[in-house]
């Protein structure tokens, strides 16, 4: 699948950096992005959408990334559903209890494009 023609949910907090984050997946041709401000949210757009890709803030109200990750390999119907987690969280052992829970891929703020560009293109190889 090319990037383009990825389906995104985005799910962060901050409405600055959602339209931070919508930018920048808008400049790699992106088009269809729906953000959510809490995981809840997006868990419940989720069998609706059937996006492609799950962009989600590591610290988040209501649910944190943990029951995201799990609600979505284990309840969604789509198990296998991409999810990159941005995060400017510093500690290392957090980081790897993540990326051992089951996300796709990590990604340190502030980032850039080319950065989100080669994990989302290492993220569709993984496919």
């Amino acid at each position: 699948m090319n990037i383009k023609d990825l389906s995104v949910i985005l799910v962060e907090p901050s409405l600055t950096q959602r339209h931070i984050i919508t930018q920048l997946l808008s400049e790699l041709g992106i088009s269809y992005i729906e953000t959510f401000s809490n995981g809840t949210e997006a868990l419940q757009a989720l069998p609706v959408n059937k996006p492609d890709l799950v962009i989600s803030d590591y610290n988040m109200p209501e649910m944190n990334r943990q029951e995201l990750v799990d609600t979505i390999r284990q309840e969604s119907g789509q198990p296998g559903l991409p999810i990159l987690m941005v995060t400017s969280e510093p500690n290392q052992n957090r980081l790897a209890a993540v990326q051992k829970s089951g996300v796709s891929a990590i990604c340190d703020k502030p980032f850039t494009t080319e950065t989100i560009q080669h994990l989302l293109q290492q993220i569709l190889q993984e496919q």
